[in-house]
């Protein structure tokens, strides 16, 4: 959480050096849902596949235009994990990695095309990611729950990403709405002990609508 401050704080001091850019800096709101698995090596033997898990994705966003290009920074919560298939104590249960992130992202944004109203977007940038939250959540093979283990200590609190996508916004002045979708690429291992792996890294494809304002 202290990372993610830091980079708001950061960004704020490099947005004080341009001029006139507290003026122009719009604000917006985006939600959507999250597709996530994670990439890992070796594959523990006792998994069959790594399925992706869906969950929610939500935050707040500041845009700062420089002509064709501006620079958005967001602040965003999103559902990380997987589900698979595992063998325990005799018998076969689906296994469900919650993972709840609190995300700081900055993104170059190009749109220099429109066309009408309508206005395509392309994007990439850096994520810091704190983890808030983890469990394990076991459930039988006809979706009963039948545990739930906290398992956040088994895991980096912290995580490196890069986020790259596209979208497209409708100018409806003084409001824009937009689309987007997104990747989310993991650079840094999650996992930190109890695994017999090299590495776990997120992965997620987010479909995401907003309004600004």
């Amino acid at each position: 959480m202290k990372k993610i401050l830091m980079v708001f704080v950061l960004i704020l001091l490099v947005l004080s050096f341009v001029p006139g850019a507290v003026a122009r800096i719009s604000f917006g709101v985006k939600g959507g849902v999250n597709l996530a698995s994670i990439s890992v090596s070796p594959k523990p033997f006792e998994v069959s596949a790594f399925r992706t898990l869906s969950g929610p994705c939500g935050g707040i966003f500041f845009n700062l235009p420089l002509g064709s290009f501006n620079l958005q920074t967001e602040f965003m919560y999103a559902r990380r994990g997987t589900q698979y298939e595992a063998y325990i104590d005799y018998g076969f249960y689906d296994v469900h990695w919650q993972h709840d992130y609190l995300e700081a992202i900055l993104l170059l944004r190009w749109s220099g095309v429109s066309s009408g109203q309508f206005r395509p977007v392309i994007f990439a940038g850096p994520s810091w990611g704190y983890l808030s939250r983890a469990f394990s959540v076991v459930y039988d093979l006809d979706g009963k729950k039948v545990d739930e283990v906290d398992s956040r200590d088994y895991f980096r609190k912290g995580e490196l990403a890069a986020v790259f996508g596209a979208g497209m916004e409708y100018d409806l002045r003084p409001i824009k709405f937009l689309l987007e979708a997104r990747y989310h690429l993991g650079l840094t291992s999650v996992a930190l002990s109890g695994f017999e792996v090299d590495y776990i890294k997120n992965r997620s494809l987010t479909a995401m609508a907003g309004v600004s304002f």
